[in-house]
């Protein structure tokens, strides 16, 4: 009698782990931890929590992940696919593994699973193979002995994957990947420069009617990511602008000299960046792709506003929203990734093409950043960053512009070389909370150098917040 006890236990137990089960729908359904689509039906994993909910996974490494953040006593059963048998599901805890370099699995640990200790020794392939137990496995997985995630999944979650929130077109996205991002920025400037050097209103008054005091540029910007192909990752950019800035205006009236204080304002949509990032390599420390991108010429250059001496007068070049040319973009964003710390270097340039409809063209803008993080705590990192630009001279004039009555309607005070210094952090959330999607950054910095030509504006803090939301 008692062997018809167990032999119902048995069947019970069977008939139970098959009813849990859930059909895996290949090429829709999404992995619990990465989000990629699972496609692979001989890596696939599933997992049935307390509540009786099914959790998917593209691969045996990201079902190890997640058990590595979560307890395993929070799980009913767990289930992998057979490799010899695609599309079979056989419980976690009673087969045995195989990690094999001659096994690709999705995100790079190299892992299979199968039902019996014979079928895997069959495709062992060399003598550094190595098999294992569902326990042995998870010890291993703990020690890193079998490692985890290749570079672009695992390290993907990690706050320090990507570069400081002020720096654009720095990672790419799995195939399928979706992200949106919003990001806040104000730069503010006070006082003028003529090189190196500060000057005050009164040498400005020599050559000029008008000199800026103050000026803040805030720019929101709207951002979409997709990725048709793991190695191309395309985006766009949309920004709102606006410009504020205060000036005096040295006059004679009635046979005496007087200043008058007025402010300028302009606002609107500025150019729509259309980028692609091409990977030329991506390994499990560094990575490198290829920037290139156009600029189109959405923002006004026809910007006008009030001033004491003319109503609704033509704006200078800085109060403008956009360049109003096609300007194109080249460059290349290599990146290294430590267990701690991570590094990186994006070098851009941004060529103007022919003139706008106001005669001028904008001078070219190269810019070369160079960045490190510190994991500060699994899901913090503290940045710093130091950004290098140089900017040409503008080419042609705007007809409608008096370049003698201040600074920024004159040609020749435009262009010149400037080092920033930035300090930031950036926070990613566990995978197994309802934020684990998104990203928040933040970063703020001032020039340590400004060389600029003729008399500017001196920049002095700039600061930039943002969040970015995968969907997919």
């Amino acid at each position: 009698m008692k062997q018809y006890f167990v032999l119902l236990g048995i069947l019970f137990s069977i008939f139970g782990s098959v009813q849990a089960q859930k059909k895996i729908d290949y090429g829709t359904t999404n992995c619990q931890l990465c989000n990629m689509v699972i496609k692979d039906n001989r890596f696939a994993a599933q997992a049935i929590d307390q509540d009786n909910q099914t959790l998917y996974f593209d691969a045996i490494e990201c079902l190890l992940y997640y058990l590595n953040a979560n307890n395993e006593t929070d799980l009913k059963s767990i289930y992998v696919s057979d490799y010899a048998n695609p599309g079979s599901l056989i419980l976690a805890t009673s087969v045995f593994y195989l990690k094999s370099n001659a096994i690709k699995s999705p995100m790079g640990a190299n892992l299979s699973a199968f039902s019996s200790k014979e079928e895997a020794e069959n495709f062992k392939t060399s003598e550094k193979d190595i098999l294992f137990t569902w326990q042995q496995l998870n010890k291993a997985f703990k020690n890193k002995v079998v490692g985890t995630i290749s570079h672009n999944h695992q390290n993907h979650f990690r706050p320090d994957s990507h570069a400081p929130i002020g720096v654009m077109g720095d990672h790419l996205h799995h195939k399928g990947g979706l992200m949106v991002s919003f990001r806040y920025m104000n730069m503010m400037m006070d006082g003028n420069k003529i090189g190196t050097d500060n000057i005050d209103d009164a040498a400005i008054f020599q050559e000029y009617m008008v000199a800026p005091q103050e000026m803040s540029m805030q720019m929101y910007m709207l951002g979409v990511m997709y990725a048709p192909t793991n190695r191309l990752t395309l985006s766009a950019m949309q920004n709102l602008i606006k410009n504020d800035m205060d000036l005096t205006a040295q006059m004679m009236m009635n046979g005496m000299t007087m200043q008058h204080d007025f402010s300028t304002n302009s606002s609107g949509f500025g150019d729509l960046k259309l980028n692609a990032l091409y990977g030329l390599f991506s390994h499990n420390i560094n990575s490198l792709h290829l920037n290139a991108g156009v600029s189109l010429p959405v923002g006004s250059i026809k910007e006008r506003d009030d001033t004491p001496m003319m109503e609704d007068a033509k704006l200078p070049y800085a109060m403008q929203l956009g360049s109003g040319t096609f300007d194109l973009t080249a460059g290349a964003t290599y990146k290294e990734l430590y267990p701690s710390f991570s590094w990186g270097s994006q070098f851009l340039a941004t060529i103007r093409t022919g003139k706008n409809t106001e005669e001028y063209r904008f001078g070219n803008h190269y810019q070369l950043n160079l960045w490190g993080a510190y994991r500060l705590f699994e899901n913090v990192s503290l940045s710093g960053r130091a950004l290098g630009t140089f900017i040409g001279d503008i080419e042609g004039a705007d007809p409608q512009l008096n370049p003698m009555m201040v600074i920024t309607a004159d040609t020749e005070n435009y262009g010149g070389e400037k080092i920033k210094l930035l300090g930031g952090v950036n926070v990613s959330f566990p995978q197994t909370s309802a934020f684990k999607n998104i990203r928040i950054g933040a970063e703020m910095g001032a020039p340590v150098y400004e060389n600029y030509n003729g008399i500017q504006m001196n920049e002095n803090l700039s600061f930039v917040i943002g969040l970015k939301y995968s969907i997919l």
